[in-house]
């Protein structure tokens, strides 16, 4: 099958999307987004505004010479920006704007637990960062205005940048297809693929990027892991060795052995445990955990809000990894089973009705003690979750 580009109708099933574009193929669809999300994205205005404050990683790249400053930014830094064209790019905007975090929820197919973030960037008419290769998936999303993309028909193995440059810019044209995007566009490029865009009007563009880790982030995390919990961090102590593993030899039986240690410690529950932590935690090195709120409510006071009307709801931005235990399957279509759900590196075994909560919780939807009854014997978990900021309450009556 070609990798080239292809313009679907409308977005791919989930079925469909898993056998035929993910790291496979790119794809755009049209009009892709609800006007009625489109219309309560991050503006140009609240963009530079949130590129001024000290948490947000903000970027400002011109055209002419590459050149990259980084944030904060001031009004001065904006007066005095130089002649177009140039870019700002933010770093998770989905933690500052709760409306355009509500964007993830149209790519709900994908897998949300490996979500980085959404980069949103405002270019000046004839602005853009130059033909690159990303190590990540990303869907980019048309806000207002309109971009050419140019996307290479075939991953790039090895790409050569232009010397001297802070950014890693291709040095030669991308060679691919050509496609021009309107507010509302999403476009998928998986891993590799070669692709620059350019502005032919002011513009807002949306990354929603998907990045795994590197196998040496997973080793170095699971160590510190294991080195955690005293009980799983066994000692080799050299059972079996024989009179080929003598002086400084180590005999294969002895570099086997070694080897099964290491894979047998991949194969217990704590794997697992560890790995619905993992994947919920920051996923940059200026990204800081979720800590508890400011204002904890008593097992009381959040039981006293649901049962006089409020709803519980998970925010877009917030994440969740639910993986099954052992003995069950791994598609938790109903509340049968036991699971392992993280959530910003804590760890909660959940099973029965709490399951079928959290299924509904991650759907994104308000869940109300009317509407799901179970929810008045779990009060003590869910008043857990809303004190480390994993749930919000929703009309809320005070």
């Amino acid at each position: 099958m070609s990798s080239s580009l292809v313009t679907l109708d409308a977005m791919p099933s989930i079925v469909d999307f898993y056998a035929q574009y993910w790291n496979k193929r790119p794809f755009l669809v049209r009009n892709a987004i609800d006007q009625t999300v489109m219309d309560r994205l991050i503006t140009p205005d609240e963009l530079a505004g949130l590129s001024m404050e000290e948490t947000a990683r903000a970027r400002m790249i011109s055209r002419q010479d590459w050149t990259c400053q980084f944030g904060p930014f001031t009004e001065e830094d904006f007066n005095t920006a130089g002649q177009p064209p140039w870019s700002l790019l933010v770093q998770n905007v989905e933690q500052f704007h709760p409306d355009t975090a509500k964007l993830l929820r149209a790519f709900n197919f994908a897998p949300r637990w490996l979500m980085d973030d959404v980069m949103v960037s405002f270019s000046s008419k004839g602005g853009g960062i130059g033909g690159h290769v990303d190590s990540y998936h990303v869907f980019l999303v048309q806000g207002q205005g309109s971009r050419r993309w140019n996307i290479s028909r075939e991953p790039v193995i090895d790409a050569e940048y232009i010397d001297g440059l802070d950014l890693k810019i291709l040095k030669d044209p991308v060679d691919g297809n050509d496609v021009e995007v309107t507010s509302g566009a999403v476009l998928y490029i998986p891993p590799h693929f070669a692709h620059e865009g350019t502005t032919l009007d002011d513009a807002l563009t949306f990354s929603v990027g998907f990045l795994g880790p590197k196998l040496s982030e997973l080793y170095d995390d699971y160590s510190q892991y294991l080195a955690d919990h005293d009980a799983l961090d066994h000692r080799y102590t050299g059972d079996g060795l024989s009179a080929d593993s003598s002086g400084f030899s180590l005999s294969t039986d002895a570099v086997d052995t070694l080897r099964d240690q290491l894979s047998n410690a991949l194969r217990t529950p704590a794997f697992s445990e560890w790995l619905a932590s993992f994947f919920t935690g920051p996923t940059g090195e200026d990204t800081e955990q979720y800590s508890e709120r400011d204002d904890i409510l008593s097992l009381s006071d959040f039981t006293e809000a649901l049962q006089v009307g409020a709803g519980l709801i998970k925010p877009a931005y917030v994440k969740f990894a639910l993986i099954p235990l052992p003995g069950t399957s791994s598609s938790p279509s109903s509340s049968e089973g036991t699971y392992s759900l993280g959530f910003n590196r804590k760890i909660f075994e959940i099973n029965g009705d709490v399951l079928a909560i959290i299924l509904s919780l991650m759907k994104e939807d308000a869940v109300t003690t009317k509407g799901t009854p179970a929810l008045l014997d779990h009060f003590d978990f869910l008043c857990t979750l809303y004190n480390h900021q994993a749930l919000e309450f929703i009309n809320r009556e005070t």
